[in-house]
Order: structure tokens, then sequence, then C-alpha cells
């Protein structure tokens, strides 16, 4: 289970697989098809970003290429 930076909140595992892809953390694409607002999506990205020690311009470029990767 994957929880956002600071709380005990879960990360959908569907949205987390997503994320973790658009930042390259895994190589196999997720299959499944749950999708999430923006807002959502860009919390969930920076948690692993931080998470990991992602740098700034990885998030920036998972974040607009997240909505093109899952139509």
């Amino acid at each position: 289970m994957n929880y956002f930076k600071g709380t005990k909140i879960q990360i959908s595992p569907c949205i987390a697989a997503k994320a973790k892809f658009a930042l390259n953390l895994t190589i196999k694409k997720p299959s499944n098809t749950k999708t999430c607002s923006y807002g959502y999506r860009c919390k969930v990205i920076e948690s692993f970003s931080i998470e990991n020690n992602l740098t700034n311009s990885i998030s920036e470029e998972a974040k607009s290429t997240y909505k093109s990767l899952f139509k």
C-alpha cells in the first residue's frame, strides 16, 4: 500500500500503478482503466517524487504526459 507523504491516507492502487509508470519507476504499463482528477493525479505524482527523490523536471514531465498515456 502507498500513502500520501506525511499522512495515513492511502493512494488508490490503480492510480499509484499509473503514476509509477509515468515516473519511470516501473516498466510494465498498467492495464487498468481507472481515472482520477488532475489534482489527485498531481498529488500522487508529487508524493512518489518526494519518496523517491526525483527532480521537479521529472515530476512535471510525468504530470504533462500522464493524460496522454492513459486515455
